[in-house]
């Protein structure tokens, strides 16, 4: 999935905690930003991994994009990091209790995100600024409905 969705369904779900009580807009703000900076492994794998552009953010997007010249994921994506990161909210959790649901929210939604596989044949792909994105109908779908939530959960 795409930044927008990574960064969407926490801040939808942060908001319904909100209405709640149970959160603060500033800690949905926060689960919807830290949903999307999970994806940072993608560029560090990138700086290991490339023969040439290891530091550029277009290259690593677009080989991620478009080609899939190597994995891009560190381990923070798959089991070894789900219950590293698991443990981590653990301990945080004896701290701050809204803090590790802040950092849950965030990365069991990206990793739920993640790991979803949809038959997706219909895509849309837009270059914008040198960055190429390569998304599906359902995607956009999916987007709109969380924008559409989002604004119900806020009036």
């Amino acid at each position: 999935m795409y930044p927008q969705t990574h960064f969407l369904l926490p801040f939808f779900v942060g908001a319904i905690l909100v209405k709640l009580g149970w959160f603060s807009w500033e800690l949905a703000l926060l689960a919807g930003i830290f949903g999307v900076l999970i994806d940072l492994d993608h560029y560090i794998e990138h700086i290991f991994h490339a023969k040439k552009n290891r530091f550029s953010l277009a290259h690593t997007w677009n080989t991620s994009v478009i080609t899939h010249k190597f994995e891009q994921r560190s381990f923070i994506h798959h089991k070894v990091g789900a219950v590293v990161v698991t443990l981590l909210l653990i301990v945080l959790a004896v701290f701050s209790h809204l803090w590790s649901l802040m950092f849950a929210l965030a990365f069991y939604s990206h990793m739920l995100l993640d790991h979803v596989h949809i038959k997706h044949p219909h895509q849309i792909i837009i270059k914008l600024f040198g960055f190429y994105e390569r998304e599906s109908k359902v995607e956009l779908v999916l987007d709109v409905l969380l924008i559409i939530g989002i604004v119900l959960v806020v009036i």
